[in-house]
């Protein structure tokens, strides 16, 4: 039974890339080479659609969903679906960072949606489920189910911006939490045998002495979050996070929406367990053979597609991707019309 302590709702953003007002608008705001304004971070890959089939049919005991864009709604979608609650980003983002074509104001501010639960799941347009998942999977007694492992941050190559943004993460939060307290508190949520090969990971780190974090392995698909770490941290770093959205483009400087979780397990407010398990992020390429296999066995609970797919292969590797989604989902969900 969902009680007002145990719902889960879960967030879905979007943007429809091919929207030509949408595309304009962008435009008027591309000025500074140190942004990330490229195109292909906002193509459309058509397979949204699977996202809600997926939820219906594999997690059909989600509170609320929220869909949340800059005013686009897919032709498909049925609005008037009793779970589902359209979001405007002006209906929660702060005027000032209006409008934004960076993912990080979106996602940090998500404790201002209106009716919000304490507990939710995040997913990106391109975080797919692929089989039946349970509320455990994410939450066990209102915290969320994670894992901690150290794990260095390595700030070049094809995802230099994200994994900067990683470092500005514990960069800020290291103001907060030492090495050497965090190991000796957390000592049981480090070295913990749920973790399978992690736990022998973490007892070679565990006696590094290196005084300050060289940062934590993080998971790239559908992660849970608490409302209350937001509010949290937004009075401890307004400041910070208040110039983070005034960046309508990813940045250099930014921080993102992973420094909640990292403030939630450097706090030990996580049931510890080996959530790598359930899920994968696969770069889509030109050959994707294993992925459209992943897809259409099953083989991991959550799927993230990373975009890194050449402009000459697009439609091709698109149109193979939707035919595996509609090999293991092909039947019309009720957030259809």
């Amino acid at each position: 039974m969902t009680t007002e302590k145990n719902k889960i709702d879960f967030i879905v953003y979007w943007v429809d890339g091919n929207d030509e007002e949408w595309r304009k608008k962008k435009s008027n705001y591309v000025s500074n080479t140190n942004e990330d304004a490229n195109i292909n971070r906002y193509r459309d890959w058509e397979n949204l659609v699977y996202i809600f089939r997926g939820i219906e049919k594999y997690a059909s005991w989600v509170h609320k969903v929220y869909f949340i864009s800059d005013g686009q709604i897919p032709m498909w979608m049925n609005i008037k679906h009793p779970k589902l609650k359209i979001v405007d980003h002006k209906d929660y983002i702060p005027q000032q960072y209006l409008p934004t074509f960076n993912a990080n104001p979106i996602e940090l501010n998500f404790h201002r949606i209106k009716d919000l639960s304490e507990q939710f799941v995040v997913f990106n347009d391109d975080f797919f489920i692929l089989k039946a998942m349970q509320p455990t999977d994410f939450f066990v007694k209102g915290k969320p189910k994670d894992i901690i492992v150290e794990y260095p941050i390595m700030c070049s190559g094809e995802n230099m911006i994200f994994s900067n943004m990683l470092c500005n993460d514990f960069n800020l939060l290291g103001k907060y939490y030492k090495r050497k307290q965090y190991k000796k508190d957390l000592i049981f949520k480090i070295l913990n045998p749920t973790y399978g090969k992690y736990f022998f990971y973490n007892l070679l780190q565990y006696f590094i002495p290196y005084p300050k974090f060289f940062g934590i392995l993080t998971p790239h698909f559908a992660r849970p979050y608490l409302k209350s770490s937001f509010e949290e941290l937004w009075k401890l770093e307004g400041e910070k996070l208040d110039n983070v959205c005034r960046n309508r483009f990813r940045n250099m400087s930014d921080v993102n929406i992973y420094i909640f979780r990292i403030w939630n397990l450097l706090k030990g407010n996580f049931v510890p367990g080996n959530i790598f398990h359930m899920g994968i992020p696969i770069p889509l390429k030109e050959d994707n053979e294993k992925i459209y296999q992943l897809i259409e066995e099953q083989k991991y609970k959550l799927i993230c597609l990373n975009d890194v797919c050449k402009d000459s292969d697009f439609e091709l590797v698109k149109g193979r991707i939707i035919n595996s989604f509609q090999k293991i989902l092909p039947d019309k969900s009720s957030f259809e019309i």
